[in-house]
């Protein structure tokens, strides 16, 4: 047997084992092929190699006393080292090889349809605190004026810590820089004047809560100065002096020119104003060192969606409740509002502050915050797809 004969030999043998369920792993063992060669000659994959073969030529020519001889010769010939033995597999392989091509094959899918969506028109509030008039920031101000403007909004919320009331506070003050409770107030009111007017049309409804400077609760500034006071004590017993003394009576305009509503607070329920989705806005009263840590910490007390302002930074938080038993799966979402007042106070140094106010785009059941970061005398307004500039 020449070496071709013994090759094929060996080839039929390893596809009588394949055919009879051998593995590729158990045909090496028994016939000491290599597995590797096993799988190109189950599979049909075949090399060539070009040798070169000698070629004896006979009777092609005659030496002098005319007697033939060989003439020898070489030639470079492909050799088919593996040959394609498709043909040798039963047809239940033809058909399995034949499938397997078939499914690796580019498939051709119908163009999905288009998914069915619908709109609503949204309603808008816009949110703004911590404006401590008297060292407010009209920049910042400015813009949300414009933003008021363009976006007609149904409610506007004025979240807390409007008038600063520096110089009743026990701060120390810069004698150089002292403003009095009627410079905020007189600020306090220029800014309302131009926001009634604005909104008048379309008749906005404007909303203040306390806060721990502003506000009619016992937390606020100004209360507890008044409380301070054994004599004015005395007097809150006379009704109409502690209805005069009130936030409201002394720090609001006059009813004609101001729509201005302060949502007070009672042993019952906090200074919140609440938008759909169990959005709850409100002033705050958690502190954590940078942005987004304060909104953190208001999940974690509250387990509520909030917007606050009170640490004069920007930044939220989100988080999912998954769904058990008959409670609905729930997105909590948090957000600090930043501040519109000055980022340079006399009694603070290098303070991590952000000017900036809130948009947000409500219907029933959803709600969509948008937060607003204004430096520079400028702010992005994706709401209004626009950036608006103070000169």
């Amino acid at each position: 047997m020449n070496i071709d004969q013994a090759k094929q030999s060996k080839i039929n043998q390893v596809l009588n084992l394949y055919k009879k369920g051998f593995s590729k792993t158990e045909i090496s063992e028994k016939t000491g092929v290599p597995r590797s060669t096993i799988f190109d000659w189950i599979t049909g994959r075949k090399k060539t190699t070009k040798v070169k073969t000698t070629i004896i030529e006979e009777e092609s020519s005659y030496d002098e006393n005319d007697n033939p001889i060989d003439i020898i010769t070489e030639q470079e010939t492909d050799i088919i080292d593996d040959v394609p033995l498709i043909s040798n597999l039963s047809k239940y392989d033809e058909e399995k090889i034949k499938e397997f091509i078939s499914n690796i094959r580019c498939v051709q899918y119908p163009a999905p349809p288009k998914p069915k969506t619908y709109s609503s028109p949204n309603r808008i509030a816009l949110v703004i605190g911590d404006t401590h008039f008297g060292v407010e920031c009209w920049d910042t101000l400015n813009i949300f004026l414009q933003t008021v403007d363009e976006l007609k909004p149904e409610k506007v919320i004025l979240n807390g810590d409007t008038v600063d009331l520096l110089s009743i506070s026990r701060y120390s003050k810069d004698p150089r820089h002292t403003h009095t409770l009627n410079d905020e107030i007189i600020a306090y009111h220029k800014f309302l004047k131009i926001l009634h007017d604005i909104t008048e049309p379309y008749q906005t409804e404007i909303i203040e809560t306390n806060g721990n400077h502003s506000g009619n609760g016992v937390e606020g500034r100004w209360w507890r100065y008044i409380s301070s006071s054994d004599d004015i004590k005395q007097l809150l017993c006379i009704p109409t002096i502690a209805e005069g003394l009130s936030y409201s009576k002394v720090f609001h305009p006059h009813e004609s020119w101001s729509r201005i509503k302060l949502i007070d607070s009672n042993e019952d329920e906090e200074s919140i104003v609440e938008l759909p989705d169990g959005l709850f806005v409100m002033h705050g009263d958690v502190v954590r060192k940078n942005g987004g840590f304060s909104a953190r910490g208001t999940f974690e007390k509250r387990y509520a969606s909030t917007i606050t302002n009170h640490t004069h930074r920007i930044g939220s938080t989100c988080q999912r409740i998954p769904r058990i038993g008959s409670r609905p799966d729930q997105i909590i979402k948090n957000y600090e509002n930043g501040c519109a007042c000055k980022l340079n106070p006399t009694y603070v140094s290098g303070a991590n502050w952000q000017n900036g106010f809130s948009i947000v785009n409500y219907s029933e059941g959803i709600t969509g915050v948008e937060t607003v970061v204004v430096h520079n005398k400028k702010a992005t307004i994706c709401s209004l797809g626009k950036t608006i500039k103070v000169c």
